[in-house]
């Protein structure tokens, strides 16, 4: 009678023991899958104005007027706001280059497979020369030009002379030494051409980079050129002495996972 309860008991504790591994490997107890988000950092201005919680003015040289703002570039048809960047530099030195811009407050961490994304408008320049728009990642912070820091990557448009088009340059530099990645045929290729809004796409992999204008390949690296894992990101324009207001715009910033 002992040794047949003693079974039955067993049998018991043995069915309540299965009993819960199996609610277990049915219900296994709750983790979090940790997942990117696949967008990190986005701007498009909306808003209708600069948040200094997201943007630090930059800026370096004399300048007669400058402007930093977002702007409804097509008021008639609905709000379409952009970040300004203009500078006038009538009656400035002739020995400085002034640069006017913003940069992220927070540096944006950078991974395989990122994919970085901006609008940039030349705004139709009558004349455009010796005027520049630049988008640079450089992983210090400064509030005055970028391109005086140790490492960054660089995609800029600059003026060609008499002033209607421009060409585009993609740079690097590393521990101070500086490289010209693509400058769009220049030097043999002096005549520049046409540009307006133009929608370009940064994707960064292994620290090699695929550069996109309008969805156009126009250049991509077969060593790697990023070789810092996070960045500030800079909007900037740059202007000569003696030219008077001239503005250029940015919208939709992204960087994504690709």
């Amino acid at each position: 009678m002992v040794k047949r309860s003693h079974l039955l008991l067993f049998f018991i504790v043995m069915v309540f023991v299965l009993g819960i591994a199996g609610f277990v490997l049915i219900n296994p107890p709750y983790s979090p899958v940790q997942h990117k988000e696949p967008v990190y950092f986005k701007e498009n201005f909306d808003a209708g104005f600069l948040d200094t919680n997201v943007w630090a003015l930059t800026q370096e040289g004399d300048a007669k007027a400058r402007v930093t703002d977002v702007f409804d570039v097509d008021p008639d048809e609905g709000k379409d706001y952009r970040l300004r960047l203009g500078l006038n530099t009538l009656g400035t030195r002739d020995d400085t280059v002034k640069f006017q811009g913003v940069r992220s407050i927070r540096a944006i961490n950078l991974s395989d497979g990122d994919e970085i994304l901006f609008d940039v408008d030349w705004n139709n320049q009558s004349n455009g020369c010796y005027l520049t728009a630049s988008f640079y990642l450089c992983p210090t912070a400064t509030d005055r030009n970028p391109e005086e820091e140790d490492e960054w990557l660089k995609f800029e448009y600059i003026g060609v002379p008499p002033g209607y088009n421009a060409r585009s340059v993609i740079a690097s530099k590393a521990d101070g030494r500086l490289e010209y990645l693509y400058t769009n045929g220049w030097p043999d290729q002096r005549t520049g051409r046409p540009i307006g809004n133009q929608r370009i796409r940064i994707l960064i992999h292994d620290g090699r980079i695929s550069v996109l204008e309008n969805g156009s390949e126009v250049y991509k690296s077969e060593d790697p050129v990023v070789e810092f894992s996070s960045a500030f990101i800079y909007l900037q324009m740059s202007s000569h002495s003696n030219y008077p207001l001239r503005e250029i715009y940015f919208d939709n910033v992204v960087a994504e996972f690709a």
